[in-house]
């Protein structure tokens, strides 16, 4: 079988590029003639035959123009994507698996138009809501669900992909129904069970297969590590509470003043913020600032270290950095919101109301009075049971074999 992926990274920085790289390593080591296309690694991993590039940074500029003049993303670059095209004729593929695109890169209509026009079974991974609404990636925290039906009078055309004057998302909706339609076998993934609820509401309903399978973790990477020289480090003494944030960059929307109001109310312990903060925010002077971490094992020794983990994000098909947490063996608080609740089993943290900040203090409260020991071994079994990358790997395996009809066997 040759599985072809495509995506805008490839390597560990990001969350999706770092999925596309270990599937990648994963096919291989199974016989699969495994291959990406990618816009730039982001690692420091060797370029080789399998690792092909698709875009410029030129053509990602004149697209994001023509995309905020119009409205519309993903229908431009299209020298660029019959080069691709071109370049997957050649290599005739048995699937094509697409992750994120909506990034000024690809031009949708021409891609579609060699996919059904050549039988490809077709594979997408919902890593955000993008593929089945008009416009734009999350929509849970408006509570917008016109993209069921129609999206009209889009609220918000001025967030995501930007437009600058015109309110497409009507039209885009209208042309993916159209692109989806299209294809035969047809693919969809579910990062989480609420993304695909949520996808087999929309466009996508009548795929001919909609499965969820969870993110996975490197349960070897994040595992519970000593945290001695990390503590010592920081300046941390042994007793002292720990609570810990991870987002690639700071924002409201990832619960950036949620993490503020945090070290004000709780004072008495050290809060750990990784990731890309705005420069003008004036933290309080209990925050410690790490910056953006790529090493995944010095950030799995970050998790060990602290007490509880807080994920206050409002929007999350996912959670990614909730599952390491958990497999690092530190419970986590989290809001009831998208798929944030489904992370959390029993014993392994809380779940509170996005609203009640009062509540969500006194959570932080609960949880770091309880022994992390006693609940460390729960947390760590859920993330085993759940996000075990050989067992997530061998889903999306199962996937290509019956939407292509050739099997892959272990």
């Amino acid at each position: 079988m040759k599985v072809i992926q495509i995506n805008v990274t490839y390597g560990d920085v990001d969350s999706t590029g770092r999925n596309v790289k270990e599937l990648h390593k994963y096919l291989l080591s199974k016989g699969v003639d495994s291959q990406v296309y990618t816009t730039k690694i982001n690692d420091s991993s060797k370029i080789d035959k399998r690792i092909h590039f698709f875009s410029s940074c030129c053509d990602q500029k004149v697209h994001a123009f023509l995309s905020r003049l119009t409205g519309r993303q993903g229908y431009f670059s299209y020298f660029t994507t019959k080069n691709l095209i071109f370049r997957l004729s050649m290599q005739k593929p048995d699937v094509i698996v697409l992750h994120v695109l909506h990034s000024n890169c690809i031009n949708f209509p021409e891609l579609f138009k060699y996919l059904s026009s050549n039988n490809i079974p077709l594979v997408i991974v919902l890593h955000d809501c993008w593929y089945f609404t008009g416009h734009c990636c999350h929509f849970a925290e408006l509570k917008c669900n016109q993209w069921e039906k129609e999206c009209l009078h889009c609220p918000q055309i001025h967030k995501w992909n930007k437009s600058w004057f015109f309110d497409t998302a009507r039209i885009c909706l209208r042309d993916k129904k159209k692109w989806f339609t299209s294809i035969s076998r047809l693919g969809v993934i579910g990062v989480s069970d609420w993304i695909t609820r949520e996808a087999q509401k929309s466009i996508l309903k009548d795929a001919t297969i909609i499965q969820r399978i969870y993110n996975w973790i490197d349960l070897d990477t994040f595992k519970p590590r000593n945290t001695s020289k990390l503590r010592r480090k920081l300046g941390i003494a042994e007793n002292q509470k720990v609570i810990l944030g991870v987002a690639s960059e700071w924002s409201n929307q990832k619960g950036l003043q949620e993490m503020i109001i945090a070290a004000k109310q709780i004072p008495e312990v050290k809060i750990i913020m990784i990731g890309k903060i705005p420069l003008n925010i004036e933290l309080p002077s209990n925050i410690i600032k790490v910056g953006v971490i790529k090493n995944p094992v010095e950030l799995s020794e970050y998790y060990s270290l602290a007490d509880v983990f807080l994920n206050p994000s409002v929007q999350e098909t996912f959670g990614k950095t909730t599952a390491e947490a958990l497999s690092c063996g530190t419970p986590v608080i989290v809001y009831n919101t998208t798929a944030c609740t489904e992370l959390v089993g029993n014993h392994c943290g809380k779940v509170v109301a996005k609203d009640d900040k009062e509540y969500y203090i006194q959570s932080i409260y609960r949880q770091l009075a309880e022994n992390k020991e006693s609940s460390s071994a729960l947390c760590r079994k859920f993330a085993i049971k759940n996000f075990s990358a050989c067992d997530r790997m061998r889903d999306y395996k199962e996937v290509l074999n019956a939407i292509t009809g050739i099997s892959v066997k272990e």
